[in-house]
């Protein structure tokens, strides 16, 4: 189960020291406030109980801070008179029904939801790996990191031993980038710190995006097996070249609102985005939807969150639980927590370009991105439970890959566990 946020100081990893941008972009595509949704008559409530995750959280605290409002947050979901979290709660919590009130079925059509549902979108954010643009341009020059993004299976994994090695010990290192070389310096820059490629995943599961879109509309074991044994490959690289804390790490695999949420909009705006790359054969695809070259490539713009008001609460710790999610739909200042302090494009396609960042996201959801899956809180749970499992593993067998695949099945649905 998911906890909620502590909020302390972070200190910046080798991906965000290389120094931010300079000044924020021109705004050159504003969030506009198209709300159509009427807030609720009631008088606004004193006292918000609310569970977030930490990505999520300071949507809310803005609603607190703008209202007037306590907000109380608890650690247990079931306490909560207003829960976000990262994936659809489906069971998880109950949720009252949208379309059985008027004025949550007015913002779930907003959204374009037309089906009952007891949970709201929160939006959309870019997922991959981060790096910092500037460090990575000085350890692979001109080219580098758009070769990089470009880069094959075969060459990314090949890259990731490579520098982990040269981290380890310095020296002219040569790698093949979509079928171009690039040396790595015979020494380490003085601003680099990093003692592994990788730090932890803040978002494990929005990884999957690629292997199930492979798998095509029916997913069934013979399916998804190719692809999740590709996915396996993808976290056991990770797990074999993981820093020693986050904070040493070049990579960080992420949803970018994780990333503002944990280290702020300024120090984020000299990141570059990498595409989460997995082990995949042209065997594996199951669809004619997408071609191996784009589930490699492209970026996903993954779900960030939803909103859910808990059914059985009291009627005013109900009210004051509607009227925080009316807000993050109606508003003018609500969009604004959505686009600008989340970085989200909002479930109504509304963004924010007024940073890096936020421009690169229009540019790139405009251009080529993975549409992010849909799973429930208990699937993420699970399927995180399972990359978790590889972390002491030494030597990578097929038994360890088939018992991932086999766990990874169950964990979304597709087989059940053996009795």
């Amino acid at each position: 189960m998911q906890k909620k946020i502590c909020f302390a100081a972070l200190a910046l990893p080798a991906l965000l020291l290389a120094g931010c941008a300079d000044s924020p972009l021109e705004t050159l595509l504003p969030a506009e406030n198209t709300a159509t949704v009427e807030t609720a008559a009631a008088p606004q409530p004193q006292t918000l109980n609310v569970y977030a995750t930490q990505a999520l959280l300071p949507a809310v605290q803005n609603y607190a801070s703008s209202q007037q409002v306590t907000l109380q947050v608890t650690e247990d979901p079931a306490a909560a008179d207003l829960v976000l979290l990262d994936h659809k709660p489906d069971g998880f919590v109950e949720g009252v029904d949208v379309m059985s009130d008027t004025l949550l079925a007015a913002a779930a059509a907003r959204a374009g939801i037309t089906e009952s549902t007891d949970a709201l979108p929160l939006g959309r954010s870019l997922y991959g790996y981060w790096a910092n643009g500037t460090l990575l341009n000085s350890l692979l020059g001109d080219g580098g990191v758009t070769a990089l993004q470009n880069a094959s299976w075969d060459e990314w994994s090949d890259f990731v031993e490579t520098l982990q090695a040269w981290l380890e010990e310095p020296g002219a290192a040569t790698v093949t980038l979509n079928g171009s070389k690039f040396t790595l310096p015979e020494t380490k820059p003085d601003t680099l710190n990093a003692t592994g490629v990788f730090s932890e995943p803040m978002d494990r599961v929005s990884g999957y995006t690629a292997a199930m879109l492979a798998a095509g509309s029916e997913l069934t074991e013979d399916t998804l097996t190719g692809p999740l044994n590709g996915v396996y490959s993808a976290v056991t690289l990770e797990w074999d070249n993981l820093a020693e804390n986050d904070e040493t790490a070049l990579f960080r695999r992420a949803k970018l609102t994780d990333l503002l949420s944990a280290y702020g909009s300024e120090a984020c705006q000299n990141l570059v985005l990498i595409p989460f790359k997995c082990e995949l054969e042209e065997s594996d695809l199951s669809t004619e939807e997408y071609n191996l070259t784009g589930l490699l490539d492209y970026p996903v713009l993954a779900e960030v969150g939803y909103v859910t008001v808990r059914a059985g609460t009291e009627e005013t710790a109900q009210k004051a639980a509607k009227s925080a999610a009316l807000w993050l739909y109606s508003s003018g200042d609500g969009e604004n927590a959505l686009t600008e302090t989340l970085g989200v494009i909002t479930p109504w396609n509304t963004a924010s370009d007024t940073t890096t960042l936020g421009a690169m996201q229009i540019e790139q959801a405009g251009t080529g991105i993975l549409p992010g899956i849909t799973v429930t809180q208990a699937q993420a749970d699970a399927l995180e439970e399972n990359e978790e499992a590889l972390r002491d593993s030494t030597s990578h067998t097929t038994a360890e890959r088939k018992t991932f695949t086999e766990q990874a099945l169950q964990a979304l649905g597709v087989t059940e566990a053996e009795e």
